[in-house]
């Protein structure tokens, strides 16, 4: 077939062949007819010796034994080309095959270099971490990689473990060094564990001869071959344990020990509970807390990560006592002043570690927030009555006495009601799992940290209408199911998460503190939506999205929480999901302004033909005003659009007919002369906005025509159809509107067809012209 391009897989025009058989052309491909006969034989391409561009067609001829000269077939896809290098040795440029053994490779770059037992040697990647080429991972092999020839890995742990046992210190080091290097890779770390490496490394860990430079290579190195997962962390003994415990414990220690050695501590207490409860009960925390207060970044992110550890391990009982304590030592202040705010950047581990502390500490909330409310307990039901009394506390001391009891309850039902509570028995309310108990714990603590404010919530939206009250008890609890949704409360901690709020390190009681910041948000947000109970829902959606936008933001005090928060209004809220709406349909793209923007002259001329076109007639009703003057109210059947002319429109006026040429300028609002003298009281204010003229020549003198429309609707098309005629813009909330609708409808229908196509921010670039332009074809030449 004609148009075949240079490179083309001739098997696929073919039938496949069984093996030992000859390869047969396709029936349904044509064969050219020549002065030979092109029946069978071997495939070739043909070029065509004519004045048009080169066609190509496939025929069989038994003279061709291979594709004609200028055109080359496929590459071969397993074959790639990369260079093998060794010490003192000239590098090789192989094409290796990837579907070839790999000892047959082996044997034939040996045999390059007259290296005789192939078998001893081995490929490395020469780049990074000088991991072993083996089949699994043969495939990563890219074109231009750069390898390099080494001893094979099961001789090089023997040579290395060798050394580690008869060596002298000196020895001992670099083979330690040389062993760091190599245990990240996975095919040398199974060779040194089956020969019994980690066993060794063990030995000159718990032995201490050398607290320098060896323990630091030795404690690195079997952390590589551990983190490989061939060995459980539980296998480790008691007295290795105990020995790095007192490397931590130490105060005179190398620093590049120590880090190592709680970063081993930690992987002991995350895998194996057993010897994570000898970690912790030999590591106090006031060796962390000193750790930490060292200025080293790495040993103060170890010591944190063993921490978090420590407290992931622990019961919930135990992890809120090492909590308290923690706190009573200051940790939250010197993790607020030292760590987030030191002038060393914030690690990915640390914030990691800052991100599982918060999560614990947040949990210790979950026991309060899955326990619903106790009618029977005493305890609670004092708590809700000093709830209602902070409230209603003159009231019910001048109207509870001297009341019977059942009075009494009817009071204190009624009491609970104007709180918000949606029952007369507030358990009911409480019930709910979640927020459970924590709600109640949220409105206590907003009631006796907060008195005046929380007293104004109450009794401002008790003296409300009954539908646009906003219930404080209601609001209380579902906003707290809406903080637990928000901070993840009782979510198990994320393996790789980061995103800690500074702003929970900054004081104490940090949930609790929010909540007062929420609620007085949502009682702000309920007022500016003038809501509803039926909106109930709608202003917690909209508080919701409030909280999650300013916790993104990651504040990072509560202050600032507030400002921000406060700075994000309803109206606000609105522009934001309309800018990511516009956003999400592509209508804020460069390319789709600049679209818009094109559109614009096209379109106003539109909106300018139709005003003109469809104009609007006004009836007479004339006054005298006070100061005489006579001003025509909604005047005679004036048209704008009347021609050249500005008149009325056959029935009798008292107003002239003004040619449109005559007209000089038009007015509005105060620069009206007929409204300019007038007072400043709410009916002139309205009369301004309505009130325009028009100025025009009447002879020598400048005359005036005044007008006041009866809607916004006729101003805007009076204003708009005069200004179209004196060429000005037609500039009124209406034609931009108007406009908007224009531009948004003929936008869409342009960009039909690139529906979920993506539309670039900026265009393509366009590429250089060419030199020569000598490759155009004359298509008015003829085939001879």
């Amino acid at each position: 077939p004609t148009g075949l391009q240079p490179g083309t897989n001739l098997v696929s025009l073919g039938k496949a062949a069984a093996p030992g058989q000859e390869w047969e052309p396709d029936p349904s491909v044509r064969a050219t007819k020549g002065s030979k006969p092109w029946t069978e034989g071997r495939p070739c391409f043909r070029r065509h010796q004519t004045r048009r561009p080169p066609r190509l067609e496939l025929g069989w001829s038994r003279n061709y034994t291979r594709p004609c000269p200028g055109w080359t077939m496929a590459p071969q896809r397993n074959v790639v080309k990369i260079a093998v290098q060794m010490p003192d040795a000239i590098p090789q440029l192989i094409r290796l095959d990837q579907a070839k053994p790999l000892a047959a490779v082996l044997k034939e770059v040996c045999d390059a270099w007259s290296l005789d037992h192939s078998e001893c040697y081995a490929l490395q990647f020469a780049d990074g971490h000088k991991r072993y080429i083996t089949e699994n991972n043969r495939a990563e092999i890219k074109n231009g990689s750069i390898l390099c020839l080494s001893t094979a890995p099961d001789l090089e742990a023997e040579r290395l473990l060798r050394g580690l046992q008869n060596g002298s210190r000196e020895r001992r080091r670099e083979t330690l060094h040389h062993l760091v290097l190599l245990a990240p890779d996975v095919t040398f770390a199974q060779e040194v564990i089956s020969r019994d490496g980690l066993q060794r490394l063990g030995t000159i860990i718990e032995d201490g001869d050398d607290l320098g430079e060896v323990l630091t290579l030795a404690l690195r190195a079997f952390l590589e071959l551990m983190e490989h997962g061939m060995v459980s962390w539980e296998t480790l003994s008691i007295p290795f344990v105990r020995k790095v415990v007192c490397y931590v414990n130490m105060n005179l220690m190398d620093a590049s020990v120590q880090p190592l050695a709680l970063r081993l501590l930690e992987s002991v207490t995350l895998s194996s509970p057993a010897l994570g409860q000898l970690v912790k009960s030999e590591v106090p925390l006031d060796r962390l807390l000193v750790h930490l207060q060292v200025m080293n970044q790495q040993l103060q992110t170890k010591a944190m990560a063993l921490l978090t550890a420590l407290l992931q391990g622990a019961s919930p009982t135990e992890r809120k006592h090492m909590l308290d304590y923690l706190w009573q030592r200051n940790l939250r202040q010197f993790i607020y002043k030292n760590i987030i705010h030191s002038a060393t950047p914030l690690g990915d581990e640390m914030a990691h570690h800052l991100y599982v502390l918060q999560a614990l500490t947040l949990g210790l909330l979950e026991p309060r927030m899955r326990t619903p409310l106790d009618p029977y307990s005493q305890e609670q039901r004092e708590q809700l009555q000093a709830l209602r009394q902070a409230a209603f506390q003159s009231e019910g001391e001048s109207l509870g006495s001297g009341l019977s009891a059942d009075r009494r309850r009817s009071l204190c039902a009624r009491e609970f009601r104007k709180l918000g509570f949606s029952n007369s028995n507030p358990a009911q309310d409480l019930e709910r799992v979640p927020p459970g108990l924590l709600a109640l714990d949220n409105m206590l603590y907003f009631s006796r940290h907060a008195p005046s404010a929380y007293s104004r919530f109450v009794l401002e939206n008790s003296s409300r209408e009954d539908k646009h009250e906003c219930p404080f008890a209601r609001s209380s609890i579902q906003l707290t199911v809406l903080l637990c949704e928000l901070l993840r409360v009782g979510e198990p901690c994320s393996e790789t998460a980061q995103d800690f709020s500074p702003m929970f390190f900054s004081q104490d009681q940090s949930f609790h503190e929010l909540f007062c910041v929420s609620i007085q948000l949502l009682n702000k947000t309920w007022k500016e939506m003038r809501a509803t109970q039926e909106d109930f829902d709608k202003v917690m959606q909209v508080v919701r999205e409030q909280l999650a936008r300013t916790l993104a933001l990651k504040p990072s005090s509560l202050e600032l929480f507030r400002t921000k928060v406060n700075a994000l209004p309803y109206g606000e809220v609105l522009r934001l999901r309309q800018t990511e709406r516009l956003h999400q349909e592509g209508t804020l793209a460069p390319p789709i302004l600049e679209l818009r923007e094109k559109l614009k002259p096209e379109l106003m001329g539109l909106i300018r033909h139709k005003v003109l076109q469809y104009g609007d007639i006004l009836p007479e009703q004339r006054k005298e005003d006070r100061a005489g003057v006579r001003v025509s109210h909604l005047p005679s059947p004036y048209h704008p659009l009347s021609g050249d002319r500005l008149g009325p429109s056959g029935q009798p006026s008292l107003l002239p007919a003004v040619p449109v040429a005559d007209i000089k300028a038009l007015l509005t609002g105060k620069d009206c002369p007929h409204v300019r003298e007038k007072g400043s009281g709410k009916q002139n204010k309205d009369l301004y906005e309505l009130a325009f003229s028009v100025s025009y020549d009447h002879g020598e003198a400048e005359a005036y025509l005044n007008f006041i429309a009866p809607s916004k609707r006729e101003f805007h098309l009076w204003t708009d159809g005069l200004s179209a005629l004196l060429g000005s813009p037609m500039g009124s909330e209406q034609t931009r509107l108007d406009l908007e609708q224009l531009l948004t409808m003929e936008t869409k229908l342009r960009l039909l067809e690139l529906e979920n196509v993506p539309i670039p921010e900026q265009p393509p670039p366009i590429p250089p012209p060419p030199t020569n332009f000598n490759f155009c074809y004359d298509c008015s030449i003829a085939e001879p």
